[in-house]
């Protein structure tokens, strides 16, 4: 297991999530979220936003050749979440593993927080 932890978590479908850690499996699927409250062993901390993707999802991103204004995850109005309950957001990954969805975290950076949308610039990278 790895974990990585960002300035904000970004889950489609639920929002923006300020600094969580996402605990990833050995194959890249995203575990576990839960909130860094301390700093804790073994935590990678990683400049930018870390998105939550579906294969689905992916592929609808490298279709807009990561044009920033294209992206449809991005397009949509989502809340930012100071707090969130890590019930949730493991009920959320649970859903999505017993819909036979899973989830992969990437790594969006550099990342305009005031807008809460990607920059010029902006690359993304899947984490492992």
């Amino acid at each position: 297991m790895k974990r990585f932890a960002s300035h904000y978590l970004l889950i489609p479908g639920v929002g923006f999530v300020k600094q969580q850690v996402v605990e990833i499996s050995d194959e890249g699927v995203a575990q576990n979220i839960f909130p860094l409250n301390e700093e804790v062993e073994s935590v990678e901390w990683l400049p930018g936003l870390i998105v939550l993707l579906s294969v689905y999802q992916m592929e609808e991103i490298r279709n807009t050749g990561m044009v920033v204004k294209n992206i449809p995850v991005f397009q949509q109005n989502l809340p930012v979440l100071i707090v969130a309950s890590s019930c949730t957001l493991n009920d959320f990954l649970d859903t999505s593993r017993k819909s036979g969805e899973v989830l992969f975290p990437y790594l969006f950076y550099p990342f305009d927080f005031t807008s809460m949308r990607p920059v010029d610039g902006t690359r993304h990278r899947l984490l492992r």
